[in-house]
């Protein structure tokens, strides 16, 4: 992980975008969702919601969901959807990859990402398990701090962070409301992808988790 951070700080141009999500109707779903998840066996993060909602807004944006041949001087559009997961562990940070997040539902990412961070705190990940991802997520909300800049995974294009959920007072229709936010990071690759492009990504991907229902038709 080390080697392939330090070629990606060396060899993509970084960028950064942010913005801010109104979660709350998210998380007004994901405690409905919560009862029956554990009838299931399955912990139920925001995780989950956050890659489907990533999924949709890739095959929209498919430029983020590329890579850069070097050799080759081609870029290469990828049409599966393989998801490294950022973990935290004891030997330090391992990105488990969650492959076809498109075809799987939400509880079955759950249940795989669980299974993928215990493997990786245990030391038990096989090769597979950390080869042949498209695009990365971390969420480093439970590290604090307002929002990171996150490193590319190098070949990929782009790493999306994701943060805190925060109560803040908002404005809403004209009415000052307390509502759950969070903000999100993309760092990108401005060799391939520039500010227009990444904020076109976001914007498909927070108009998904403001309005999660919309992963039905995503699903569908």
């Amino acid at each position: 992980m080390a080697e392939r951070l330090t070629v990606s700080k060396h060899t993509a141009v970084h960028t950064l975008h942010v913005d801010e999500v109104d979660v709350t109707n998210l998380v007004a779903l994901r405690e409905r969702a919560k009862a029956l998840a554990q009838e299931r066996g399955v912990k139920l993060t925001y995780l989950p919601f956050i890659a489907k909602a990533a999924v949709g807004a890739l095959k929209r944006v498919p430029a983020v969901n590329a890579s850069i041949d070097e050799k080759a001087g081609e870029i290469v559009y990828k049409r599966y959807y393989n998801f490294g997961i950022a973990v935290h562990t004891q030997d330090g940070l391992m990105a488990p990859v969650v492959k076809a997040v498109d075809q799987k539902s939400l509880f079955a990412i759950a249940e795989e990402i669980a299974a993928l961070a215990e493997k990786a705190r245990t030391g038990t990940l096989a090769l597979g398990d950390v080869q042949d991802s498209t695009f990365s997520i971390t969420n480093v909300g439970s590290t604090g701090g307002l929002f990171s800049f996150p490193v590319i995974n190098y070949p990929e294009v782009a790493i999306l962070g994701v943060h805190r959920i925060r109560q803040i007072p908002r404005v809403v229709d004209g009415q000052i409301a307390i509502r759950d936010v969070m903000l999100i990071s993309l760092a990108f690759d401005h060799r391939l992808i520039d500010g227009a492009v990444a904020g076109e990504f976001t914007n498909e991907l927070k108009r998904t988790l403001e309005a999660p229902d919309l992963l039905l038709l995503e699903s569908a």
